[in-house]
């Protein structure tokens, strides 16, 4: 986990130098320009997926006529495909390389969304334990700590140094894992938790009354999705946007996933007998689980990683059809060169 917070606080760095920036100090556009950003660094192993999915596309045909020749010796079959692969110069696990370094991206990701105030804004822990401690003794932030039993003081007692607070900060963000989400919420509503803050320079309380993490002052980046129907009942306009958001996410996922996969031609054989190739990554199981994932993510995860997934959707949405683009092109233009040396060739012997 260390590793994942040290990528999430170099990510954190770059969301906030953007934000700063190109972002306009806006957190939405910010996120737009982070996502812009991780694409241009991965385009290279993208193109390599993408072309990967074209090229199984291509050796389908012959991998079922090996599949059909081979169907009743499954070890002949494995060894013949992997022959195959081999002259074809394919790896049927090369286009699971950007999906397995997304994975630490989103995590390291879901650390900036989750607790922007540390790993963004850089704000001081004891600032924000302190303005912690406030809110709960004002009620303004809800924290029931008959159940854990956490050494909470009067934030303005003589008891209170800098050790006691960085422990408060680490005991109560490990409790509510959505602490700073939610003080940003309370800051919203009462400036003076911010103003009449002693930890905080006069620049940083700045930062924070100019931070909101609302995208069109509609969608709330920082709300975690429910399906709950009573809680989205009890406050439809939290979380009907961020379910809207989720929604979003998944079905980009599945038009993604599904561009991605290689077209199946019909295959003569019937029931047990029906196969298709090893996929590796594009594969009809991927299909479902992509959008099982980003439902489960979501769910558990704020708002901001679901716009954050809808973006990096599109864009791998539309850089698949680039590719395919200028791939097809190459793709012809070898074909033609072929077709021209083989004529050459038949000239030369007839001569």
């Amino acid at each position: 986990m260390g590793i994942l917070s040290a990528i999430g606080k170099l990510f954190g760095m770059l969301m906030y130098f953007i934000y700063n920036t190109i972002g306009l100090h806006n957190y939405a556009l910010s996120l737009v320009f982070f996502t812009i950003a991780y694409k241009l660094i991965l385009l290279p192993l993208s193109i390599k997926q993408m072309k990967s999915a074209q090229l199984i596309q291509e050796l389908q045909p012959e991998l079922q006529r090996i599949q059909e020749r081979y169907k009743h010796d499954r070890e002949k079959l494995q060894e013949e495909q992997m022959k195959f692969y081999q002259e074809h110069n394919y790896n049927p696990a090369s286009g699971c390389l950007p999906m397995l370094i997304q994975l630490p991206i989103i995590v390291a990701l879901f650390y900036v969304i989750r607790m922007p105030m540390s790993y963004m804004l850089d704000i001081p822990a004891r600032a924000v334990s302190h303005m912690a401690l406030v809110s709960i003794q004002s009620g303004d932030l809800a924290f029931d700590n008959s159940r854990y039993n956490l050494d909470l003081r009067d934030p303005y007692g003589d008891d209170i140094n800098d050790a006691y607070l960085q422990q408060a900060f680490k005991d109560l963000s490990g409790k509510d894992p959505y602490l700073e989400i939610k003080l940003l919420d309370v800051i919203a509503r009462k400036e003076a938790l911010v103003s009449e803050n002693p930890y905080l320079s006069q620049e940083q309380k700045q930062i924070l009354q100019d931070f909101d993490l609302k995208l069109f002052n509609f969608f709330n980046l920082g709300i975690k999705p429910t399906i709950n129907p009573k809680e989205i009942a009890a406050n439809p306009s939290v979380y009907l946007p961020a379910l809207i958001l989720l929604i979003i996410a998944i079905g980009t996922t599945f038009l993604t996933t599904l561009q991605l996969m290689p077209k199946q031609p019909e295959s003569k054989g019937k029931g047990k007998d029906k196969k298709t190739a090893n996929n590796g990554c594009a594969n009809q199981s991927m299909l479902w689980m992509s959008p099982i994932m980003t439902l489960w993510i979501g769910l558990g995860t704020p708002s901001g990683l679901s716009f954050y997934w809808t973006l990096n959707n599109i864009l791998s949405f539309g850089q698949q059809k680039l590719v395919n683009k200028f791939y097809r092109k190459d793709d012809k233009a070898r074909k033609e060169d072929s077709n021209v040396a083989k004529v050459s060739n038949k000239r030369g012997k007839d001569s």
